[in-house]
């Protein structure tokens, strides 16, 4: 089944991240840019993931999960090899309002991480959902190709503009003659 491409804004959300190893460092690098409050618990933790944890100030803790860890917790990302463990946290947060992805295992997941590309404010999210991850990354790739050097000031120009002006169809047709003309 596909899934909705929802944007939310994770800014000051409490994630939990349980698992301390590559497949956590890469969450953990994909949440940064969007200012989570980021917590993470794991029983062993490689050097690269220590290094970035104490690089951005993220709360860690080296020790097995406790079910206690999802208190005041927004999302959980469950970023460990054991299934047992997946499903449980997974079956444990419903009707809690937490939120759970559960790394390679769709069945505990309430959504998936797209690949994604982030230049300030444009964010394009990419999902096969769930389906062929590689294909998600490589179209990614193809994307971040295609957008213009300056996709940045452009979204930022376009924006004032379109703040400068009364709602209404004038606006939207000035602003999509301007889309037009700036993006090629």
């Amino acid at each position: 089944m596909a899934l909705f491409p929802l944007f939310i804004s994770l800014k000051n959300k409490k994630i939990l991240i349980v698992g301390g190893g590559d497949v956590a460092l890469r969450k953990i690098e994909k949440l940064i840019p969007f200012e989570p409050e980021i917590k993470v618990v794991s029983k062993d933790f490689p050097e690269k993931t220590i290094s970035l944890l104490k690089k951005y100030n993220i709360p860690y803790e080296k020790r097995a999960f406790r079910y206690t860890d999802l208190e005041n917790t927004d999302i959980v990302i469950v970023a460990v090899n054991n299934l047992e463990l997946q499903k449980d946290i997974y079956n444990y947060t419903r009707g809690k309002n937490i939120l759970v992805n559960s790394v390679d295992s769709p069945d505990y997941c309430d959504f998936i991480f797209p690949a994604y590309v982030k230049k300030g404010d444009l964010v394009i999210g990419i999902t096969t959902s769930g389906k062929v991850p590689g294909l998600s990354g490589k179209i990614r790739k193809k994307i971040e190709k295609c957008l213009p050097e300056d996709i940045e000031q452009i979204l930022e120009e376009i924006y004032r503009i379109r703040n400068s002006l009364p709602k209404g169809k004038e606006r939207q047709e000035k602003i999509l003659s301007l889309v037009e003309k700036l993006v090629q």
